[in-house]
């Protein structure tokens, strides 16, 4: 009886880890990738020649009233170099846990303004998404009796 549940097993586990290879892809924790576009023709990058009336880069979260609170999760800087047109495809890739559900994510852009003081334009929000828990990893048989 032993020997029929061991095979049992061993034959689940290769089944399972051919269909693992097949699919070619294991999930540990949601991979989130936010784009956006700007326009920096209209408001221009920071560099070492500009560093006021200048945007700096990108602060990027979520939030759970529509954009009026923020939960920080990152920034992203200009791209390099920093451009002086209307650029698509600005990026920040991130993992994201809990909070699970449906979730707003945020971009927004910081500056700096004449005196050098931080400033921020208002949030712009995507569409809602679902998040979930990562599955389990590295399942294996640790008994059969």
């Amino acid at each position: 009886m032993k020997t029929k549940s061991i095979t049992g097993v061993a034959v689940f586990l290769t089944l399972a880890g051919l269909l693992l290879t097949q699919t070619g892809r294991i999930v540990h924790a949601a991979s989130v990738t936010l784009s956006w576009s700007f326009d920096y023709s209209v408001d221009p990058g920071c560099t070492a020649a500009l560093t006021k009336n200048c945007v700096t880069g990108f602060e990027y979260g979520i939030t759970p009233d529509g954009g009026v609170t923020l939960n920080k999760i990152g920034t992203a800087p200009n791209p390099n170099p920093v451009p002086t047109t209307l650029t698509n495809g600005i990026t920040a890739a991130f993992k994201q846990g809990p909070p699970y559900g449906s979730i707003v994510y945020y971009v927004r852009t910081t500056a700096v303004d004449g005196n050098g003081n931080p400033i921020f334009s208002p949030a712009a929000v995507a569409q809602p998404v679902q998040i979930i828990p990562g599955q389990p990893q590295n399942v294996a048989v640790t008994s059969v009796k």
